[in-house]
């Protein structure tokens, strides 16, 4: 276990730096285009098909490892479990529900054109850190259409946020370096930045639908990954990039692309080809990882994770860029500026860390509340013949019936657990994905007694980096 703890933490941090750093090494790589020249690898929309791919690999993993819990569910002859979920946690999903994973993939479609294409003008870091803008929209869809409430934690912590995503743009601004190949413009820049902040609104809304609609999916997480890659390959491949074939405009700006001379350019360059391949099986690994370590350690330790992958981007484009290993071309520069950079992404994580706590606090007292409001709702016996007739609390372990309270032995046995779910999704991981909690608590309530709604975050992923994509 200690072995399988240490794998899953090893691999989110490593695979899910090689997603974010390779997003942007790969439109720093050249290849030979249909004309006979040579020419950058700037293709955000070819990048996030190659992304969906890479999720729909998830698709063979899922459906190996229900076949495998199937095999040890029949190897016990345990037939008496229900039909979605399995002692052995098999969860299946309807087909309604699987056809249902068609909008949040089209929500988590729009979000990656939108900061692929943001990212052919910032550089990795700020890329990675401008994500954090996802915790700000995140709150305000809650507060909106899931009439959340948030706490002084809550907004001490998007002031935070909003604070370091200031920072960090405007010394990306005052640098004026967006990549270390080509110069970029500041409104280039600007733009670049607004598209990363608005793809951020985008799985907001995604996160807030999945709440709303999907809060009870029956569907193991990689299975979703994997499904939502498979609609949104399909999209790709089917609508949008035939659609940007057509668009007007020139190659490279993120509205018209070739699609055939992207092929031409993969062919013609086997670095193009290698940063490919391991970027989808990066996102592969990262997103089983991912869910590794939401298991065995938690989604709060996960967040705190996903911010030293930010570091990583940010330290080893430096490394690229200072060192053999960039080829002269890669990664990006330290510079006078930098340090406000860095003020402004600590500034992000105790933004992340105060959220996080506002969390706590608000699954403390809703939970507190709705249990004290079913225990008050729960109903009493009138009389002695009335605690003989209904069923009695079982004796916890070592305990005879003799020694139980006699306030419990009349309180009716609740048919199925108590669930109190979460909606309120600490987003701001510095990153895309998305992380829930569920508390189910057997208790001594009649059925139906309690229903209630709290949350953390990731995308698990519903993704969920989404977790589901870097």
């Amino acid at each position: 276990m200690h072995l399988g703890k240490t794998l899953s933490v090893s691999g989110l941090i490593v695979f899910g730096t090689i997603t974010s750093l390779f997003a942007k090494v790969v439109y720093e790589l050249k290849g030979v285009g249909l004309d006979g020249k040579e020419k950058l690898f700037q293709k955000p929309w070819a990048m996030t098909t190659t992304m969906f791919i890479g999720m729909t690999f998830c698709l063979p993993v899922a459906y190996y490892k229900e076949w495998k819990q199937e095999q040890e569910r029949k190897q016990k002859e345990d037939l008496e479990e229900p039909l979605l979920a399995t002692a052995n946690g098999v969860v299946k999903g309807s087909l309604k529900e699987t056809l249902l994973l068609a909008i949040p993939s089209f929500f988590d479609l729009v979000a990656t054109v939108l900061m692929n294409v943001g990212l052919l003008s910032v550089t990795a870091s700020v890329y990675q850190m401008m994500r954090g803008a996802e915790m700000l929209f995140a709150a305000l869809f809650a507060v909106l259409f899931l009439k959340r409430h948030l706490n002084r934690f809550h907004y001490m912590g998007i002031g935070c946020c909003a604070a370091g995503i200031c920072m960090v743009g405007m010394s990306s601004v005052l640098s004026g370096e967006g990549s270390s190949t080509h110069a970029v413009s500041t409104e280039e820049m600007l733009l670049g930045m607004g598209l990363i902040v608005a793809s951020q609104a985008v799985q907001a809304a995604q996160l807030t639908f999945e709440d709303f609609f999907m809060a009870d999916l029956a569907m193991d997480p990689m299975k979703i990954v994997g499904f939502e890659g498979l609609f949104g390959s399909f999209f790709m491949l089917a609508i949008l990039l035939p659609l940007a074939y057509v668009l007007p405009g020139p190659e490279g700006l993120g509205l018209h692309e070739n699609t055939l001379d992207t092929l031409a350019m993969i062919k013609s360059s086997r670095g193009l080809q290698t940063v490919l391949g391991i970027d989808m099986f990066a996102l592969l690994a990262y997103n089983m990882s991912g869910m590794m370590v939401t298991d065995h350690l938690g989604a709060v330790f996960r967040t705190v994770l996903e911010t030293m992958r930010t570091l990583f981007v940010w330290l080893l484009g430096l490394l690229l860029f200072y060192t053999p290993l960039g080829m002269g071309q890669l990664g990006e520069s330290w510079t006078p500026w930098s340090y406000l950079q860095a003020a402004g992404f600590v500034v992000l994580v105790a933004g992340t860390m105060v959220y996080g706590r506002g969390d706590e606090e608000a699954t403390k007292q809703e939970l507190s509340e709705a249990v004290a409001e079913a225990f008050v709702a729960a109903p009493t016996p009138a009389a002695a013949t009335d605690e003989e007739q209904a069923p009695l609390l079982p004796p916890s372990i070592g305990t005879t019936s003799a020694t139980l309270p006699i306030a419990a032995r009349g309180v009716p046995m609740p048919s199925e657990p108590i669930i109190v779910r979460g909606s309120f999704k600490s987003t701001m991981n510095i990153m895309s994905g998305s992380y829930s909690r569920s508390f189910s608590t057997r208790s001594s309530l009649p059925r139906g007694s309690l229903v209630g709604g709290l949350a953390g975050h990731p995308h698990a992923p519903s993704r969920t980096d989404s977790d589901s994509h870097a």
